[in-house]
């Protein structure tokens, strides 16, 4: 515990989600589990182990790091590179193991320069305006990859629309887009052998997209991202707690001089000091209302934030003490702040929240589990 603060991770709620979505899934459909953003802020390294041992396929991350991160946990299935890497970074890439994206014959001839063995998977932009080739070139890119004895297309992938301007509608549209590429590839005797588009929207939503195999992220650590998907699944949080530890206790006294104007605030007060902050991924402007729990009961947080630390009235709790675990989010007694709350708190929503955890906060992991 480098600073007092840490995380806590659930991984058998990632086993059960796992297991959950392989239920729905025929046998034949493989899942390539997307750990981007360090496995949703829960640990690539950590979520991958479990994973695998779970029966996944192999993995997809936008970031060297997850990559890293997932290689050095011992992982050796396949890991499918999203779009970001540079071909400046083949040597990265050769070492870890990994499957490139190419989404244009410019993309394709840099990375043959770069690399011994090109090993990639085509991505197709089906109107999400984002990387990857349009339909009407995938064909091409397609031909001009095979020809090449030293680039292995492993398959073909695309990612539905989440711009705000998506319509319920869209999806049955980028199916027929994606038919229609997979028919055209097929016509030219290059269709690769394994075909994806469904992230976790898709998957819980839109069981005809399964295709060959399907990259969900969230649903691993617990975000259906759906109120009602047509897949019915029971998920879990990941995340447990986010907990801080009181750095600092002291009664407000007249040697102070005048008490800040500053709402919470009075004279004779008892104030705590946290081990966190908004550059802990706290919002940086406190939002009205926000507590935590420390010794069973809730204590109001007081503003400002700083980089490092928050402020919390211990008024109402006597017997809080230098050292004391204060959650800011999960259970302590019989009081539980919950992630709707958080989310609704923070103005986000239950992606958002975990996109909020750092990097450099510690994880304690429950479950079991090899040590990370």
């Amino acid at each position: 515990m480098m600073r007092g603060s840490w995380y806590e991770i659930d991984l058998d709620a990632i086993r059960h989600n796992y297991r959950q979505l392989r239920g729905h899934l025929p046998p034949n459909v493989k899942v390539y589990a997307c750990l981007k953003r360090n496995g949703y802020g829960c640990g690539a390294g950590a979520v991958a182990d479990v994973l695998t041992r779970e029966g996944a396929d192999g993995f997809a991350v936008a970031s060297l790091l997850d990559a890293l991160a997932i290689r050095d946990a011992g992982v050796r299935l396949p890991i499918l590179l999203y779009p970001g890497a540079l071909p400046t970074a083949a040597p990265t890439i050769e070492a870890l193991d990994l499957t490139i994206s190419v989404s244009s014959v410019d993309e394709l001839e840099l990375w043959r320069a770069a690399m011994k063995k090109t090993r990639a998977f085509i991505k197709v932009d089906l109107g999400f305006f984002r990387a990857g080739a349009t339909p009407h070139e995938v064909g091409r890119l397609l031909v001009m990859a095979n020809a090449h004895a030293h680039v292995q297309v492993e398959g073909i992938y695309a990612h539905m629309s989440e711009l705000p301007t998506s319509k319920a509608s869209d999806a049955s549209d980028q199916l027929r887009r994606m038919q229609a590429v997979l028919q055209h590839a097929r016509a030219l005797g290059v269709r690769p052998a394994v075909a994806m588009m469904s992230s976790t929207e898709g998957v819980l939503n839109h069981p005809e997209m399964d295709l060959d195999a399907v990259d969900p992220g969230a649903l691993f650590v617990g975000l259906p991202e759906s109120d009602k998907p047509a897949r019915p699944v029971k998920l879990q949080h990941a995340l447990k707690t986010i907990s801080a530890s009181l750095i600092a206790v002291k009664r407000l006294d007249a040697s102070l001089g005048p008490v800040p104007d500053i709402p919470g605030f009075k004279a004779g007060m008892v104030l705590g000091v946290l081990g966190m902050g908004w550059g802990d991924g706290y919002p940086r402007d406190l939002p009205t209302g926000a507590e935590a729990i420390i010794g069973g009961k809730r204590a109001r947080l007081l503003p400002p934030s700083h980089l490092e630390h928050l402020r919390i009235d211990l008024t109402a709790v006597p017997e809080a003490r230098f050292g004391d675990q204060v959650v800011l989010l999960g259970r302590q007694g019989d009081q539980i702040i919950t992630h709707e709350e958080i989310a609704c708190l923070w103005g986000t929503d239950m992606v958002g929240l975990y996109g909020h955890l750092r990097d450099h906060i510690p994880r304690i992991y429950t479950g079991n589990h090899n040590t990370y």
